[in-house]
């Protein structure tokens, strides 16, 4: 009696510590059900997997004891498979920062500011910046997004997009997290950028400090002396950077 009670509570506590640490993970899933975008990687399946199996093996256990009867081996061996499925899902604590909305909404700002960085070289070195949609689109490539950052009730990951604006006054039917809003004046001497955030799970525009609505502006200054122009402008770059959003 001593020894299965002992045995009992060794794989108890065992499978107590996956479930313990697999109560974050399913907060996540709660979280990602709850909302029509997340941010971060996927749920760690393993871990999840794991924790139904510890329940149905404590739940075994358990039973065994109130009968007063030995634990079946495969009740212990389920405990030891789950205890493994929390080992190969990995430390958990990096992913609070990757999943928080801020890390999200700071890169996609970082990606908004390189593009916006860019134009205004383009537009003080020639006095206008390009016109056509397909070269900003070249310029957000180059920025390095993050195209797997936030991600769909479904899973799927949603890249960082080009929303094109006829004026500056014009909102698309749907936001979408990531999505770049890009107006430029026919002449090409003005432009605007807006960006599309996360917040609580929904789509929301990036504030200022003051909770205004940030706007990233480019206009053409003939009195400011023209800027070095590259060896090579960065709209032409044939590797863009894809870990520079990180």
């Amino acid at each position: 009696m001593g020894l299965r009670l002992v045995h009992a509570a060794a794989f108890l506590a065992m499978a107590g510590g996956v479930l313990y640490v697999s109560v974050p993970e399913w907060r996540h899933v709660v979280g990602v059900l709850g909302h029509a975008f997340h941010v971060g990687p996927l749920p760690r399946w393993t871990l999840l997997g794991g924790s139904v199996v510890a329940v149905l093996a404590v739940l075994r256990l358990v039973w065994a004891l109130v009968r007063g009867h030995s634990a079946p081996l495969w009740a212990s061996g389920a405990v030891l498979v789950a205890v493994a499925g929390a080992v190969a899902a990995g430390d958990g604590r990096p992913l609070r920062e990757a999943r928080a909305e801020e890390t999200a909404n700071l890169s996609i700002l970082r990606v908004g500011r390189r593009v916006h960085l860019t134009m205004v070289q383009e537009l003080q070195a020639h006095g206008e910046v390009p016109t056509e949609r397909g070269d900003w689109s070249t310029a957000l490539e180059v920025a390095g997004p993050v195209n797997d950052r936030v991600r769909t009730r479904a899973l799927s990951a949603v890249p960082m997009r080009l929303e094109w604006l006829e004026s500056d006054d014009d909102r698309p039917a749907t936001l979408v997290p990531g999505a770049l809003w890009v107006h430029v004046t026919p002449d090409g001497v003005g432009f605007s950028v807006r960006m599309v955030g996360l917040r609580e799970g929904e789509p929301a525009m990036l504030l200022d400090e003051r909770g205004r609505e940030l706007i990233l502006r480019g206009l053409y200054n003939p009195d400011l002396p023209p800027m070095q122009q590259p060896s090579a402008s960065p709209l032409e770059s044939p590797h863009p950077s894809h870990t520079a959003g990180h």
